[in-house]
């Protein structure tokens, strides 16, 4: 006869005063996000999004192709929360429904490299054994910067449709695209190469330069990264000039 054992498993008593809730709500679609309590947090957060798609000159409006597939877009929403648990900022962004692209057609290459975690530690050691200057930077909406070299088209946004029945055909590589980690890779490296700077054998997203004696460092993870120089001024330079990227 075999005997039956029962397992109780209590919490730990640490945990007995806290709790688990969230404040805000994510809505999954549009139409949720402008019955929200916080529809006009949400519009702003799009408002903001169109802003930088137009002035990227991310798409242009013509009549819609009869030979070419069109693919959709949804929004996808999220609440930036700070260190003590309070609202830092409603983010919005629009991304392309790319899991209908056709290789071939509507993309060829996706690979994009990604630093390596032992070269950013190998940076930030170079960095404190020879003083270097340190920063951090994040590219904002980087993937909207990446040229495309496919034709592909696009349904208007959802709340930005001038009802012309006419669609975007995308001059710049956006969220969602299977392209698009490539297409900024890509655009980042000739920013780059353009400053002088060479790309290192050891990892093709390690950046260096020695220019005037004045060593410069950045190692790239998707749309941030680290940069390390000997010079204050060309740090500061850096910045200011990528932030006009």
């Amino acid at each position: 006869m075999e005997a039956e054992c029962y397992v109780t498993i209590q919490p730990r008593v640490r945990y007995n005063e806290y709790a688990m809730f969230a404040d805000y709500s994510e809505p999954t679609i549009y139409a949720e996000a402008m019955q929200s309590d916080n529809s006009q947090e949400w519009q702003s957060a799009m408002d903001e999004e169109m802003a930088s798609l137009i002035e990227n000159n991310t798409w242009e409006l013509v009549e819609k192709p009869d030979d070419r597939m069109v693919f959709d877009n949804r929004w996808v929403y999220g609440v930036k929360m700070n260190l003590i648990g309070t609202v830092n900022k409603f983010n919005a962004r629009l991304v392309a429904q790319g899991y209908s692209q056709r290789a071939g057609v509507d993309y060829n290459e996706t690979f994009s490299p990604v630093a390596r975690f032992y070269t950013i530690r190998a940076v930030l050691s170079v960095a404190a054994s020879e003083k270097l200057n340190l920063a951090h930077f994040e590219v904002k909406t980087a993937f909207l910067y990446g040229e495309l070299d496919e034709v592909i088209y696009m349904r208007q946004p959802a709340g930005y449709d001038d009802e012309t029945n006419r669609v975007c055909k995308l001059n710049k590589s956006l969220y969602g695209l299977k392209q698009a980690p490539r297409c900024w890779n890509r655009q980042f490296k000739e920013f780059l190469e353009k400053h002088g700077l060479k790309v290192s054998k050891a990892d093709p997203c390690l950046f260096y330069s020695t220019n005037d004696g004045h060593k410069f460092i950045i190692a790239l993870f998707v749309d941030d990264g680290v940069v390390a120089a000997q010079n204050e001024d060309d740090l500061d330079a850096f910045l200011s000039e990528l932030s006009f990227m």
